[in-house]
């Protein structure tokens, strides 16, 4: 009877311990005034991450984590929010304060990129779709200018193009989440948005980039040229170029600044073949 006794006494104390070993999440926090938050831009030269000072101004210990999904909203509206990409566990005994630099990416692709100190509101949880992708990102090991491109994607809008196209590689498996997040299909070309001086991304498409592969069996002509949709030729990329024989990767850089929104191809053919390769892409 003793030893059933004990057990039981073991597991009520169990059952009352963990429930305090739980994590809470950052917007109860927030919402209890358990912690306070000073943000500030971290680093002006990636246009992204904070540093965030957390103080528990509670009376106990505080258990909680920056979530990847969170966003740090700017005091200035002309400046970028801040999303959270990387989680940040914070364990904070009472009085405790702690500096932590959570990696995060703007969301605003016309607005400025932030300067270094420049502050930020305790913030909130993003959009869902925002939130989907920032836990895509933090589930992989990719570089901030693919992360950067695939949040731009879901907050703005942008061409999933800009991410670069599909190349094999680990970073494909972002371009694939980001694809059915946002329903755009699979990125099978490039897309360079128009640089200006007061956007950190326009969104505005400059110039798009596709690859050919092209077996010669024989010294060949290649022409190669890009359509609208109403079947007008708006850019010559070859005309009668010579291909040696054997096996040519061959890049297209096709300048597409104003042109009108909509789909066009790339349509590339040799004198020997029966065939059109057309290669489509959207503005």
């Amino acid at each position: 009877m003793l030893r059933s006794n004990l057990i039981a006494v073991l597991v009520i104390s169990v059952a009352q311990v963990l429930p305090a070993m739980d994590r809470i999440p950052l917007d109860e926090v927030l919402r209890r005034g358990a912690i306070s938050l000073q943000v500030t831009a971290a680093d002006e030269a990636t246009g992204g991450d904070v540093k965030a000072v957390v103080r528990n101004t509670s009376g106990a210990t505080v258990r909680t984590t920056i979530p990847a999904g969170w966003v740090f909203t700017s005091i200035d509206e002309g400046v970028q929010d801040l999303l959270v990409v990387r989680e940040e566990v914070l364990d904070l005994s009472a009085g405790a304060s702690r500096t932590v630099v959570c990696r995060a990416l703007c969301t605003q692709g016309p607005l400025r990129g932030p300067q270094e100190g420049e502050p930020y509101r305790p913030g909130q949880w993003a959009a869902p779709g925002l939130v989907a992708v920032a836990t895509a990102i933090a589930a992989g090991d990719y570089p901030d200018d693919l992360a950067q491109s695939a949040v731009w994607v879901m907050s703005d809008g942008y061409s999933i193009a800009g991410m670069g196209s599909l190349d094999s590689s680990a970073t494909d498996t972002l371009r694939l989440v980001v694809s059915r997040l946002s329903g755009q299909p699979p990125p099978r070309y490039s897309m360079r948005f128009r640089a200006e001086e007061d956007r950190m991304c326009s969104g505005v498409p400059e110039a798009i980039q596709r690859a050919l592969v092209v077996d010669a069996p024989a010294g060949v002509r290649f022409h190669a040229i890009v359509l609208d949709r109403r079947g007008r030729v708006m850019h010559v990329l070859h005309r009668d170029t010579m291909l040696d024989r054997g096996v040519h990767r061959l890049v297209f850089e096709v300048p597409v600044l104003d042109w009108p929104p909509g789909p066009y191809a790339i349509h590339a053919w040799t004198q020997q073949d029966a065939g059109v390769h057309r290669l489509p892409f959207t503005l």
